[in-house]
């Protein structure tokens, strides 16, 4: 006698296309559901590589009135670490935007952290130490700790790495420590971490009443909540007199959340809603077994009824159709947990999960419960079929109304309402997209190169440059570097700057203007000639600096939020601004000479609220931005640029060398992301729609085959009858529809802070979306009724 296990077996390759069917169907829902469900779980629940990690709080400067966030500095770090009432600790840190190359030509993302590292985030490091205070110096004996990841990359594991030596150009470091396997701070980018020691200009920085200087992780004390962190910052900030002036002018308030959310919030409403199209998905599918089970139990209807007179009972029938369906579902369970490793890489490819989590997010125990509550979904729709199949409602001719039986209707109709909702969201996001790419930016991306320069370790009369005391001595540098570039073949404009649109570098200054006693916080820019004309900024008035503006007595311009604001009335040409010229509050005042346009500097759907001042700089340093307009390949014009900063300034470090256009569209990545998951299951849930109507029409008409056999005998013509399949599909059709708008509205809310220009509830798009779906659905109900119409009535009567 055949072993029960494997009978199942047997049935399903004596079935393979119901096999291949629903292992397809089950492997695509369980590598959805286990995407979404296992970067869900790294995100909200998943630990983090540090001690307590639930008592560590980020906090941040919230400038209201310009409506950004910024860090600290470290006069106000200390004055936390200081309140051990509310904080067991602070831990500042800033991360390098460029990565640093030794002299084998490995690059390092390197950290500067203060001395609290191990004591704020409870580890200590596997070989080593950690900084002590004799290392908090900037000198020749300059110490380095190494990530694991690191160590093992760079050094090849080494267990006598400690003492070893890594030298990026003119700089030696010391191997003092390697932190334990799978720690990573504040992500996993980060090579190495150095001690935080602040040179002259930091310093004043942060002596000056700024902000921004430093991140800050906190490690909140015992009994101490996020919200309380976030009142005490505040208290802070208020007791600092240097302080007083970004509290009333730039309306600073403290910012304080968990550390956990500072990768989850900006990824958590686009991961939620993608588990939520999954779920979405995965009632269509069930419904779609059903529907497959259904059909095939039809056909086997004889054996059942041949086992239930040999005495088969209800239960021991239902348990062998549930049993029929386990080897195609393990099948497909397999695959698709297989393939969900695929599908964590395709988040982090969208940008739907970030790539450099501290606790990562890779196939584990998330994703296996996700797939085992699919694979007994996709089981239970086997039970849920043996149950319709059986009693009052066995299939047969005569159950239900139009051939469909009861509760096929009812799973058709939630299938579009759900193919509804999904392309209504869709279409919100694309319009939005649209949106968003057509908002007047200010200034034209095209042909236009980004490339900062770190000029630290550049050699000038045989001494290392120091940003604080050689800028006179690297002028003719930058210049002879801009100029350079300049004469490149298919270069039409090159300029200097400090923070070009998009770049994400940001500073804000304190200006004062005639007539106003109070100061007035502003963008500052520092550009050079050309500026404007390689950015395609447009003037509205006045000229763009030039050549023979550079000096003492410099020229400035404005943007038109300055001059509308600040300047109502008056002709903004020759009109003054005061600009700082150091940290002590010294100012002088500067001629406008040219309004430009307001333009975008982070995103493209940012509220114009803080005005921008540009002043005309030679060498705006440390670091500096070269912005180029070329013809042609900006992407690979790119490579020319580095190469003639390597030849013009040796040693300098090359960080963003990319074409403006695509640091554009990065700052759109999250609502792409978001459209291609919504969109690609919007299409996939409107197919199997189709597919499910199609195919329980054609079930119907199949079961119909003899009535319809009799109306055409009796004068019916084929219009009529496939008409009358049309109005059997379009009534479910309509239901689903209305019912997928009625749930669909609210549900759109969800996507209302990502919407620009346009409301969750609008209605042209909506339209569209319910036009694709009753075309869509009219076509898979029109080829079961052209069947039906087709039908020959003495065969039809044959049959019954």
């Amino acid at each position: 006698m055949p072993s029960p296990f494997l009978q199942p077996l047997r049935r399903a390759f004596r079935s393979p296309w119901f096999a291949l069917m629903v292992a397809v169907l089950v492997a695509i829902v369980v590598v959805v559901n286990a995407t979404a469900f296992t970067a869900i779980h790294a995100l909200r629940w998943k630990a983090l590589p540090y001690a307590e990690a639930d008592r560590l709080v980020e906090l941040r400067a919230d400038l209201v009135k310009f409506g950004f966030t910024v860090g600290l500095t470290e006069r106000l770090r200390e004055h936390v670490a200081a309140d051990t009432a509310h904080f067991a600790g602070a831990l500042g840190y800033r991360v390098a935007q460029q990565l640093r190359k030794d002299v084998d030509g490995e690059r390092w993302r390197i950290a500067r952290t203060t001395a609290d590292l191990g004591s704020v985030l409870g580890v200590t490091p596997a070989l080593g130490r950690l900084f002590a205070t004799d290392d908090l110096r900037d000198g020749p004996d300059a110490v380095v700790v190494l990530s694991d990841t690191a160590w093992r990359a760079k050094f090849g594991g080494d267990p006598g790495v400690i003492g070893r030596e890594v030298r990026f150009d003119e700089r030696t470091y010391t191997v003092i420590g390697v932190m334990p396997p799978g720690f990573v701070f504040p992500d996993a980018s980060v090579d190495a971490w150095r001690p935080y020691v602040m040179n002259a200009a930091e310093r004043a920085q942060s002596d000056g009443g700024n902000v921004g200087d430093l991140d800050v992780v906190a490690r909140l004390a015992p009994g101490v909540g996020v919200a309380q962190a976030g009142e005490r910052l505040q208290a802070l900030f208020v007791a600092d007199t240097s302080v007083a002036g970004l509290l009333q002018n730039a309306g600073m308030r403290a910012d304080a959340r968990a550390w956990r959310d500072r990768f989850a919030v900006s990824h958590w409403r686009a991961l939620a809603l993608l588990q939520l199209a999954a779920l979405l998905l995965l009632v269509v599918v069930a419904a779609n077994l059903v529907n497959l089970n259904l059909d095939r139990l039809l056909g086997r209807a004889r054996e059942f009824d041949i086992r239930r007179a040999v005495g088969a009972d209800e239960r021991t029938i239902t348990r062998g159709i549930v049993a029929d369906l386990a080897p195609p579902v393990l099948a497909g369970l397999a695959v698709g947990l297989a393939l969900t490793p695929f599908g964590l890489n395709l988040a982090r490819h969208y940008e739907l999960l970030p790539a450099d989590l501290p606790q990562g997010a890779g196939f584990g125990f998330a994703a296996v419960v996700a797939g085992a509550l699919v694979a007994a979904l996709a089981l239970g729709s086997g039970l849920v079929a043996a149950l319709v199949s059986r009693g009052a409602v066995r299939l047969s001719a005569r159950a239900g109304v139009g051939g469909l039986g009861r509760v096929r209707p009812a799973m058709i109709v939630a299938q579009v309402m759900l193919t509804t909702i999904l392309l209504g969201g869709s279409g919100l996001l694309l319009r939005s997209a649209v949106n968003l790419m057509q908002v007047d930016r200010g200034f034209d991306a095209t042909g236009v190169l980004l490339t900062v320069v770190d000029p630290a370790a550049v050699s000038i009369s045989g001494g290392r440059y120091d940003p604080a005391t050689d800028y006179e001595r690297l002028k003719p540098v930058v210049e002879a570097l801009r100029a350079d570039v300049a004469g490149l073949p298919g270069v039409q404009q090159v300029a200097i700057a400090t923070a070009p649109p998009f770049s994400q570098w940001e500073t804000v200054s304190g200006f004062r203007t005639p007539g106003r006693p109070d100061t007035l916080q502003a963008r500052a820019r520092q550009v050079g000639p050309g500026y404007f004309s390689a950015l395609g900024i447009g003037l509205v008035a006045g000229r763009e600096f030039e050549p023979a503006d550079l000096g003492e007595n410099s020229p400035v311009l404005v943007d038109e939020l300055w001059a509308r604001r600040y300047l109502p009335g008056v002709d903004p040409i020759g009109a003054y601004v005061d600009v700082p010229v150091d940290n002590q509050g010294t100012t002088r005042p500067a001629r406008i000479v040219g309004v430009a346009r307001t333009v975008k500097h982070e995103r493209l759907d940012e509220e114009a609220n803080l005005p921008t001042v540009y002043q005309v700089a030679e060498a705006p340093l440390p670091i500096f931005w070269l912005v180029t307009r070329v013809q042609g390949d900006v992407a690979a014009f790119a490579e020319t640029v580095r190469q003639r900063v390597q030849a013009i300034a040796p040693g300098s470090d090359v960080g963003v060398n990319r074409p403006l256009a695509a640091l554009v569209g990065e700052t759109l990545a999250a609502q792409r992301s978001l459209l291609a998951a919504l969109g690609t299951f919007a299409l996939l849930t409107l197919a199997l729609a189709a597919l499910g109507l199609a195919a329980v029409l054609s079930f119907a008409v199949r079961r119909r085959t003899a009535e319809l056999g009799v109306r055409m005998a009796l004068g019916a013509s084929s219009a009529r009858v496939r008409g009358l399949v049309m109005r059997q599909g379009g009534r479910l059709i309509a239901l689903g529809a209305l019912l997928g708008l009625l749930a669909g509205l609210p549900l759109a809310r969800l996507l209302a802070d990502r919407l620009h220009g346009l409301a969750f509830s609008d209605p042209a798009t909506w339209a569209a979306a319910l036009a694709l779906v009753g075309a869509i659905a009219a076509l898979a109900c029109y080829l079961p009724a052209r069947r039906a119409a087709g039908t020959d009535p003495i065969v039809a009567l044959r049959q019954e």
